[in-house]
């Protein structure tokens, strides 16, 4: 790379980062060097916070960055430019060059058009404007200029050249120094052109609006935006009403602003689209009189022009649909007066249809080793008693999930398949907010190859423990609904646990409501359900209440994982997955597991870990090999450690394991013949730093026990 260029890695290797957050936050603190985890008031802000949570840190990767803690804002210098200045990233590029006098030069990226904008603005390019209230200083807060000419390359790889005039007037809205759109409101062949490189998300007019407000409009174009200013609402557009706007910045204006209304065209589009907008992310929307437009007009723009305003009473508000009809299958068909017939036969139609057809089966999303575990479309369960680390597991295979190309982590053998992209929603119900949850997700993605400051695209996390249980079912339904608008590609969403998603899993109606809700998502939408579910207490290994039997009879996999027993039904250090069902093919052998400190999370056991539980796992005649050995070494006091070396080697087992068996046979007071043949006790006696054990002769008249064979 040219050092010389003005790039964000050239500014980086230049500058101090602290430094330069305290260059351009100076003016908001009295704080002299603003230092890591003071807290000032945030910048962005119109009023000044009660309890400020703004603060500079130094990341992991050595990089410093400004983090809100209440208001979720998070970013680098760069972003802190940006959102300062109220400019692009290059223009941020370029003010962080002369302000601390970088002399980077500026890259020229390659261009496939020219502009010739007119030196200023003319009577007559501004009688457009006029009908609706933009003056000339509007247009230039906007970054709207009058064109004189352009040449652009057209598909073909020629060049074509374009002109402005009276009967054809053109103007730019300037997005970047490489970027304009073209408006063209007389043309009768098109109205709107690119030049340069267009933006993947366009929002006109987002820069411009203040940090907080009453009301901010969404429009159906540019024209709408300034006009709206001209009047003093805040609005803005997207490039088209038809696209689909990103929830990021949906959730940024509701924030920010105390309405956020949709306020397209009255013609079809515009209505059908306000619609859509409205009802999939819960907007306000304002319709325009079509009696008062008179076909003379359709957006807010000419509504302005014909004199009319805001407070015209047939102006129509609208609040988005309920979104608590009960709906089924893919069709979304909403039943009516329980006439069910079309929706069957609509179903059947379908069915008919998708049976015609080859199949192919769906590819799983999830492997481990070689079997497919997580399958499209599809309800699966991890089951175990509390404590056995499932959250552990769900945590790993979510790591595989979102795991880094570049990330050599092995997570129990569980891979994703490549060849298919998903996002993962983890939806945790148990965990508290301040230590546990936030540290599972670190972990998370410290297992995938990711720093614990970063935020991947293809993983959300949203936690239900502070919803009331009686309104947990609507909040999951909310974030599902949420979900699917997020994301365009499949969703994997994590119930961790289930049984907390609803107000009582014990009743069947609420049981099958949430299993309905889950039926549905995979029948209608690209995504996959992972529950968590605790096993009933005791011996029996069923999943909990009525919402456990219903979820096993739905679930395309089941695991299981829990500790293996030894042979006094205790539970030893060995954690044992098995797939209880799988309906994508045969079930695999067991997997075996442990909990590792160093990692802090479960590794694949070895042989030998397996090797060792499995030898606990034998019948009381162990005890007797044992009693044998004992009558065979101890003809006298033996020093501790020399005995449980001697016993380990004999028994190829663990130090720990002859140590329980020892004490077994301590605690039992099982008869062992010493050297004389005399029936004996085993004893065990520390003599100064040291520890020996002996064989003590049974008296006359002393209890003993019988070693059953």
């Amino acid at each position: 790379m040219n050092i010389d260029i003005l790039t964000k890695e050239n500014i980086l290797n230049k500058i101090n980062l602290q430094d330069a957050f305290n260059h351009y936050l100076q003016t908001y603190h009295n704080r002299g060097v603003l230092k890591q985890g003071k807290h000032i008031s945030n910048p962005f802000l119109a009023q000044k916070q009660k309890t400020p949570s703004f603060n500079i840190y130094e990341a992991s990767s050595g990089n410093w960055r400004f983090k809100d803690f209440a208001t979720a804002d998070e970013g680098s210098i760069f972003d802190l430019v940006m959102r300062l200045k109220q400019c692009d990233f290059r223009e941020a590029l370029i003010l962080i060059n002369q302000d601390f006098s970088l002399k980077l030069s500026y890259e020229t990226p390659k261009i496939d058009f020219e502009i010739q904008l007119k030196e200023a603005w003319q009577n007559k390019d501004l009688e457009y404007w006029q009908p609706y209230g933009i003056n000339i200083s509007i247009l230039k807060h906007f970054n709207v200029h009058p064109i004189k000419d352009y040449t652009r390359v057209n598909t073909h790889g020629k060049r074509v050249s374009f002109n402005s005039s009276i009967e054809n007037p053109m103007y730019g809205y300037k997005i970047s120094g490489n970027c304009y759109k073209i408006y063209c409101p007389l043309s009768t062949r098109f109205r709107f052109a690119w030049l340069g490189d267009k933006p993947d998300t366009y929002i006109f007019g987002y820069t411009q609006l203040p940090k907080t407000g009453n009301r901010v409009f969404i429009t159906g174009g540019e024209k709408d935006v300034l006009s709206l200013y001209a009047r003093n609402e805040a609005a803005i557009c997207f490039n088209s009403e038809t696209a689909n706007p990103p929830l990021k910045i949906i959730d940024n204006l509701k924030a920010r602003f105390k309405e956020v209304i949709v306020l397209y065209d009255i013609d079809h589009t515009g209505i059908t689209q306000s619609i859509k907008l409205s009802n999939n992310y819960g907007l306000q929307r304002m319709v325009l009189p079509e009696k008062v437009m008179s076909g003379k007009g359709k957006d807010i723009a000419d509504f302005f022009a014909l004199g009319h305003s805001l407070d015209n009473t047939e102006i129509i508000s609208e609040a988005p649909e309920s979104q608590h009809e009960v709906q089924l299958l893919s069709t979304k068909h909403i039943a009516q007066e329980n006439d069910y017939i079309p929706l069957l036969l609509k179903t059947q139609k379908v069915l008919t249809e998708h049976k015609a057809k080859l199949i192919h089966k769906a590819l799983p999303l999830l492997f481990q080793k070689d079997i497919g575990i997580l399958y499209p479309r599809t309800i699966n369960v991890i089951q175990g008693k509390a404590g056995v680390h499932k959250s552990r597991l769900a945590e790993t295979i979510c790591s595989a999930l979102i795991k880094k190309d570049t990330c050599d982590s092995d997570l129990l053998s569980f891979r994703k398949n490549t060849q298919q992209n998903v996002n993962i929603c983890y939806v945790d119900t148990e965990r508290n907010l301040t230590e546990q949850f936030p540290y599972a997700l670190q972990q998370i993605l410290k297992k995938a190859g990711y720093q614990r400051e970063d935020t991947p695209d293809d993983f959300d996390y949203i936690s239900l423990l502070q919803v009331p249980r009686k309104d947990r079912f609507f909040a999951l339904t909310s974030y599902i609904k949420r979900v699917k608008m997020m994301y365009t590609g499949h969703v994997i969403i994590i119930l961790d646990v289930i049984t907390d998603c609803i107000q009582d899993f014990n009743r069947s109606g609420d049981s099958m409501q949430l299993i309905d809700l889950m039926n549905d998502s995979i029948n209608s939408e690209d995504v996959t359900f992972l529950a968590l579910i605790h096993e009933n207490p005791g011996s029996t290994d069923k999943a909990r209440g009525h919402l456990g039997t219903e979820l096993l009879n739905k679930a395309t996999t089941a695991i299981q994982i829990g500790f293996e027993k030894d042979s006094h039904r205790r539970p030893t250090d060995l954690i044992i997955l098995n797939i209880l069902k799988l309906r994508g093919g045969k079930r695999p052998e067991p997997f075996y597991m442990r909990y590792c400190e160093r990692v802090n999370g479960l590794v694949e056991a070895d042989a030998d870990f397996i090797d060792e539980s499995a030898r606990s796992r034998r019948t009381k005649a162990d005890l007797f090999e044992i009693q044998q050995q004992i009558s065979r070494l101890l003809r006298s006091a033996i020093q501790s450690r020399t005995l449980v070396d001697e016993l380990a080697s004999f028994f190829d087992c663990s130090e720990r394991t002859i140590r329980e068996r020892l004490q077994e046979c301590i605690d039992k007071r099982i008869p062992i013949a010493n050297g004389k043949g005399i029936p004996s006790v085993l004893q065990k006696k520390k003599e100064g730093k040291e520890v020996f054990y002996s064989l003590a002769p049974i008296k006359r008249g002393q209890k003993q026990n019988t070693l059953q064979l």
